[in-house]
């Protein structure tokens, strides 16, 4: 019986080893098929669900020349993603070293707290130098948040939050003697977790190396004594990570052995350049892993909810057809060109119907333009004349116009762009 039950363990263990290796699967709770031949449809890698895993986002500069609606856009999507939690590296309000206003300043933050409401998942603050401008401002702070600098440990990861401002309307960026004191502690306290992270809100690194402006014609090299290095120092042959805002430009430094970054913009002032010049708005989606953090950023725009396009959106484009059809021939001047033009939708949509006339065209069609809105189930019909210009040209008569059909809104319900052309056998 001993051995029968022992040849059992040794086939079970068999068979274990086999399939985990072969098809990157253990025979666990989590995974059942019933495929019963050799040949698997599925290839063999391992699943990516190591319970130490885990995943967040990091949102960065909001305003600095705030553009309305990006952050509640980022907040609504970051929901569909599901991250455990959101972190920021600050400039949340618009504040400023000037704005003492202490009922301006509470309304900036009821405004931004209200977005931050709309998250499923905890949100971790972290001051900017709009945040904390003077000591007006710094009180509010104190007030609501109870802290400036603060640390947590999540799935035996250090989360180092530092406040760059360095005390009431600091300018330049400095961590004070007891911040850094605490920030030393801190990480000596936590010397054995597998990684830490240190979020800041101003690059103080870049700031210690120099950064290049001009003043009055001339090029300065400006130094700012902010610190960091015995911070910086304190982290050398540990696993880190840093991450920080405040120049509205995304980029990746190598510094102290491991990557640094400086975030782009969650909705903060930005010519918007794209990918080159690290103007972007986005989040930061990041998978902590036994190796280490693997980034990825995730434009805000290019995150869509499930019902970017529904049914209804599908009737809509469909149904843009001209009602004529012309045969091959036909002589077009001053005939008409019709299109019927249905809302599905359970809302208002507003839009533009515009010829598009090339400069060599021979023909014109009136009228030339015409804003249109339709009520929710409403249908309307429009009617064109096709008109032969007087000086027209034999080259120009294969130049028709075409209609360019707009719908644009804010909120991106109904967001349509496109050419109609008259339809003509060819």
């Amino acid at each position: 019986f001993f051995f029968m039950n022992l040849k059992h363990l040794i086939l079970i263990s068999f068979l274990s080893l086999y399939l985990s290796k072969s098809w990157g699967v253990k025979p666990d709770s989590f995974f059942h098929h019933s495929v019963g031949t050799e040949k698997k449809p599925w290839t063999d890698k391992a699943f990516l669900n190591e319970p130490k895993d885990f995943q967040f986002a990091i949102v960065s500069d909001r305003t600095g020349g705030p553009r309305a609606g990006v952050f509640p856009r980022a907040v609504d999507k970051l929901n569909l993603l599901r991250p455990e939690f959101v972190i920021t590296v600050g400039d949340l309000i618009q504040g400023g070293a000037g704005n003492r206003n202490v009922e301006k300043l509470k309304g900036q933050w009821k405004e931004f707290n209200s977005f931050i409401q709309g998250f499923d998942m905890p949100f971790f603050y972290l001051p900017g130098n709009h945040d904390l401008g003077n000591e007006v401002a710094d009180q509010i702070w104190d007030d609501m948040f109870g802290v400036r600098y603060y640390s947590f440990v999540y799935r035996d990861v250090l989360f180092l939050c530092l406040n760059t401002q360095g005390g009431p309307g600091s300018k330049p960026a400095k961590l004070e003697d007891e911040q850094i004191k605490w920030a030393l502690a801190e990480l000596k306290k936590n010397k054995e977790v597998r990684w830490t992270l240190v979020f800041m809100h101003q690059p103080l690194w870049l700031m210690e190396e120099g950064i290049l402006i001009r003043d009055k014609g001339k090029k300065i090299l400006r130094k700012t004594e902010s610190g960091w290095p015995k911070v910086e120092k304190a982290l050398k042959g540990r696993k880190h990570t840093v991450f920080a805002g405040h120049v509205h430009h995304y980029s990746k430094y190598l510094r102290n052995g491991t990557s640094f970054y400086t975030l782009g913009t969650t909705g903060g002032g930005s010519k918007l350049r794209g990918e080159a010049f690290g103007e972007f708005d986005h989040a930061t989606w990041v998978t902590m892993t036994e190796a280490g953090p693997i980034m990825a950023n995730l434009a805000i725009d290019g995150i869509m909810e499930d019902d970017i396009t529904t049914e209804n959106h599908q009737k809509f484009w469909r149904s843009l057809e001209f009602e004529e059809y012309f045969k091959k021939g036909t002589d077009l001047n001053g005939k008409e060109i019709s299109l019927i033009l249905s809302n599905p939708f359970d809302f208002e949509i507003d839009g533009r119907l515009a010829w598009v006339r090339p400069n060599s065209s021979s023909w014109e069609i009136k009228p030339v333009a015409v804003n249109l809105s339709l009520s929710p189930g409403s249908k309307k019909k429009w009617v064109f004349e096709i008109d032969l210009l007087e000086d027209a040209k034999r080259g120009g008569m294969r130049q028709l116009p075409k209609l360019e059909v707009r719908f644009k809104d804010e909120a991106k319900v109904l967001d349509l762009e496109m050419l109609m052309s008259i339809p003509l056998e060819k």
